[in-house]
């Protein structure tokens, strides 16, 4: 043999036989595909679940909004887990311990993936031995040891001793010829899938959710603002306001209205951003494809796999559109469809002298439960509003629309929100007061039933959320907010153990149209 086949004269070299090596050892390894889905236990389709492989961090995806899943690689897995392995030199022999019995084949190949040498033996109670190859010559090599069990390479050198496990390289590594999937998502159990053949296809993966402590809402509520605005308008815009925001791909996607240099109010978005000292740096945009219509709302509609984007004074009152990639408006389509049928809020309030609203319905959203979808709005002049519709009718045009809730004007103004609370079948609503802007709240066990005040919300001065209950706040308003939701589809859940809140803010007053709002951040104090 000619020693010099496996010189490595200096650690480049040895870098250089360590990579080709390995890829020579990867390529005597299994193609492999697998795709499928996962689910809850009740069928619920898991999006966002982290979808990797045991011991390597060379494959990785993510479900998609269906729960579905895909990977593939063109070689088996080379892992860190040496399970059960080892390779020791002893008395001019190399020694092999593996977990079974059975042929054991070794080789020693050089720097251009050549094998220079091999031998083959049998192990007895998991070991074998084999005499350690003379006449190398100084430098390093691989190792590659193959057992019915699996395979893996070992960094060696060679030299007057012969061959030596290398001690200040890569350790040994188990090659496997099928992977083991591994399932992770917040909230959920980690799961693993073994394949048990190199193509599997509609492989089913159930995950279970890890036991969290459910909360009820405080009936008096305590905030802690965020110091300062978590955002401000760009250069040329003269404020931000009217959020919607949801958490996808864990980004924040948030929408907008916004107010340009000549005052008035148009559709804007921010660029996603990972966490709220982020939200900042964002960039602001214009809503493209010149989509109508201000305060808007998002959801993800999960039977029909669509994103629904509605905003208000468009389509007679509110419209909708659709869209597939929240972090792209551009994919929403740029014709808007009707989405309340009627106007009854000219019908007067006898709280406010019988008179109509002066702007007619406003500030929708939208919240569906597993059979029907309702759309809630106010008037600014005392009264909150629901109609509803089959969820298999949805997106449409709502009708039917009734008063569910009646006030003064001061203390039932706009900016009505709804959710489910995680975990219960109960559900909270947020209205905005004026004229000092603060929020009451409501409750109700069903969406289509009573709505009840929240505890001591009632009033300016034990508000749901207002400056009377805020610590650390910037602004005289708490004003059209959105409380962060724990996901982002039709039932609009929030965890009330980990209540979080953005908000309109603003010092100064002035003519409305050009008011200097902000986005600010509200946390709970419990």
């Amino acid at each position: 043999m000619n020693a010099r086949s496996i010189v490595a004269p200096n650690l480049r070299s040895f870098i250089t036989a360590t990579a080709v090596s390995i890829a020579a050892a990867v390529s005597h390894a299994q193609a492999w595909n697998a795709s499928g889905t996962v689910k809850t236990s009740a069928g619920v389709a898991l999006a966002d679940v982290s979808v990797t492989v045991q011991d390597s961090a060379a494959y990785s995806a993510k479900t998609n909004s269906a729960g579905a899943f895909s990977l593939q690689g063109t070689a088996g897995v080379l892992g860190s887990n040496n399970n059960g392995y080892s390779l020791r030199m002893a008395a001019g022999e190399m020694v092999f311990q593996g977990p079974s019995d059975g042929v054991v084949a070794f080789s020693l190949v050089d720097g251009a993936g050549r094998t220079v040498w091999s031998a083959s033996t049998r192990a007895r109670q998991g070991e074998a031995r084999a005499a350690i190859p003379s006449g190398i010559g100084h430098g390093a090599a691989f190792l590659r040891v193959r057992h019915e069990g699996g395979q893996f390479v070992q960094a060696v050198t060679t030299g007057s001793e012969g061959v030596k496990v290398a001690k200040h390289v890569l350790a040994m590594r188990v090659l496997d010829g099928l992977p083991v999937l591994v399932f992770k998502k917040a909230g959920y159990r980690d799961t693993t899938y073994a394949m048990t053949a190199a193509s599997q296809t509609g492989i089913a993966v159930v995950m279970a959710p890890v036991q969290e402590t459910t909360c009820d809402l405080p009936t008096t509520f305590k905030w802690k603002d965020y110091g300062k605005p978590i955002a401000e308008p760009k250069n040329g815009w003269l404020a931000i306001k009217d959020f919607t925001m949801v958490r996808y791909n864990n980004q924040y996607i948030v929408y907008m209205t916004y107010t340009p240099a000549g005052g008035g109010f148009q559709a804007a978005y921010m660029a996603p951003f990972s966490t709220f000292d982020q939200a900042n740096a964002a960039a602001q945009y214009v809503m493209p494809n010149r989509l109508p219509g201000v305060a808007p709302e998002l959801i993800y509609f999960t039977p029909k796999k669509q994103w629904v984007f509605t905003t208000q004074w468009c389509g007679g009152g509110f419209c909708y559109t659709t869209g597939t990639d929240p972090t792209k408006p551009t994919t929403f389509n740029a014709t808007t469809q009707s989405l309340l049928s009627e106007n009854i809020t000219t019908v007067g309030n006898p709280l406010e002298g019988n008179k109509g609203s002066d702007t007619g319905p406003i500030d929708q959203v939208v919240i569906c439960d597993d059979d029907k979808c309702y759309l809630f709005y106010n008037d600014d002049n005392g009264r909150t509003y629901r109609a509803s519709m089959p969820k298999a009718n949805f997106p449409g045009k709502f009708s039917g629309s009734q008063v569910i809730l009646q006030d003064t004007k001061t203390r039932m103004f706009e900016a009505v929100e709804v959710y489910k609370l995680k975990g219960q079948k109960k559900y909270l609503m947020i209205i905005e007061c004026a004229w000092t802007r603060y929020f009451r709240a409501f409750t109700a066990t069903d969406l289509g039933g009573t709505w009840t005040p929240l505890g001591n919300t009632r009033e300016e001065a034990t508000p749901f959320a207002g400056a009377r209950n805020v610590t650390g706040g910037w602004s005289t308003d708490i004003s059209h907010g959105e409380i962060v939701r724990t996901g982002f589809d039709e039932y609009r859940e929030i965890d009330p153990c980990n209540l979080q809140m953005i908000y309109q803010g603003k010092n100064g007053g002035g003519d409305y149209d050009k008011l200097p709002y902000r986005m600010g951040l509200l946390t709970l104090v419990r």
